[in-house]
Protein backbone atom coordinates (compact mmCIF):
# COMPACT_ATOMS: atom_id res chain seq x y z
CA UNK A 1 0.00 0.00 0.00
CA UNK A 2 1.37 3.40 -0.94
CA UNK A 3 1.43 6.47 1.26
CA UNK A 4 -1.24 8.08 -0.93
CA UNK A 5 -3.48 5.03 -0.56
CA UNK A 6 -3.02 5.05 3.21
CA UNK A 7 -3.89 8.74 3.43
CA UNK A 8 -6.98 8.20 1.29
CA UNK A 9 -8.04 5.26 3.49
CA UNK A 10 -7.55 7.39 6.62
CA UNK A 11 -10.08 9.89 5.28
CA UNK A 12 -12.70 7.13 5.40
CA UNK A 13 -12.16 6.53 9.14
CA UNK A 14 -13.57 8.35 12.11
CA UNK A 15 -11.44 10.74 14.11
CA UNK A 16 -11.23 8.17 16.92
CA UNK A 17 -10.03 5.47 14.52
CA UNK A 18 -7.43 7.79 13.00
CA UNK A 19 -6.22 8.68 16.49
CA UNK A 20 -5.88 4.98 17.39
CA UNK A 21 -3.89 4.37 14.22
CA UNK A 22 -1.63 7.35 14.93
CA UNK A 23 -1.02 6.17 18.50
CA UNK A 24 -0.23 2.66 17.29
CA UNK A 25 2.14 3.99 14.63
CA UNK A 26 3.95 6.12 17.23
CA UNK A 27 4.22 3.15 19.60
CA UNK A 28 5.71 1.01 16.82
CA UNK A 29 8.20 3.76 15.98
CA UNK A 30 9.24 4.08 19.65
CA UNK A 31 9.73 0.31 19.89
CA UNK A 32 11.82 0.31 16.72
CA UNK A 33 14.01 3.16 18.00
CA UNK A 34 14.45 1.42 21.34
CA UNK A 35 15.35 -1.87 19.64
CA UNK A 36 17.96 -0.16 17.45
CA UNK A 37 19.45 1.58 20.48
CA UNK A 38 19.56 -1.73 22.36
CA UNK A 39 21.30 -3.49 19.46
CA UNK A 40 23.82 -0.65 19.14
CA UNK A 41 24.59 -0.79 22.88
CA UNK A 42 25.04 -4.57 22.68
CA UNK A 43 27.40 -4.21 19.72
CA UNK A 44 29.43 -1.56 21.55
CA UNK A 45 29.67 -3.86 24.59
CA UNK A 46 30.88 -6.74 22.42
CA UNK A 47 33.47 -4.53 20.72
CA UNK A 48 34.69 -3.20 24.06
CA UNK A 49 34.94 -6.74 25.46
CA UNK A 50 36.89 -7.90 22.39
CA UNK A 51 39.28 -4.96 22.67
CA UNK A 52 39.75 -5.62 26.37
CA UNK A 53 40.40 -9.32 25.73
CA UNK A 54 43.02 -8.47 23.09
CA UNK A 55 45.03 -6.12 25.31
CA UNK A 56 47.27 -8.83 26.83
CA UNK A 57 48.30 -9.90 23.33
CA UNK A 58 49.88 -6.50 22.74
CA UNK A 59 51.56 -5.98 26.09
CA UNK A 60 55.37 -5.98 26.32
CA UNK A 61 56.69 -9.52 26.18
CA UNK A 62 53.69 -10.88 24.29
CA UNK A 63 53.84 -12.80 21.03
CA UNK A 64 52.40 -9.90 19.06
CA UNK A 65 54.67 -7.20 20.45
CA UNK A 66 56.89 -7.32 17.35
CA UNK A 67 53.96 -6.25 15.18
CA UNK A 68 53.54 -2.89 16.87
CA UNK A 69 56.64 -2.15 18.90
CA UNK A 70 58.74 0.76 17.63
CA UNK A 71 61.79 -1.19 18.81
CA UNK A 72 61.08 -4.18 16.60
CA UNK A 73 62.83 -4.84 13.32
CA UNK A 74 61.11 -4.24 10.00
CA UNK A 75 59.01 -7.18 8.97
CA UNK A 76 60.07 -6.96 5.34
CA UNK A 77 63.66 -6.54 4.17
CA UNK A 78 62.72 -4.13 1.39
CA UNK A 79 59.85 -2.09 0.03
CA UNK A 80 59.52 -4.56 -2.86
CA UNK A 81 59.03 -7.41 -0.38
CA UNK A 82 56.43 -5.32 1.42
CA UNK A 83 54.51 -4.48 -1.74
CA UNK A 84 54.50 -8.01 -3.09
CA UNK A 85 53.77 -9.41 0.38
CA UNK A 86 55.76 -12.48 -0.49
CA UNK A 87 53.05 -13.62 -2.90
CA UNK A 88 54.22 -14.92 -6.24
CA UNK A 89 52.06 -13.79 -9.13
CA UNK A 90 51.69 -15.81 -12.32
CA UNK A 91 51.57 -13.13 -14.99
CA UNK A 92 51.56 -15.55 -17.97
CA UNK A 93 48.29 -16.24 -19.72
Amino acid sequence: MTKTEILEALKQLTAQERLEIAETALRLMREEIQQKAKLKAQQEQRLAAAAEAALPDYMPGSALEDLWSPDSEDYYDSEDDYLSGGVEVNAQR
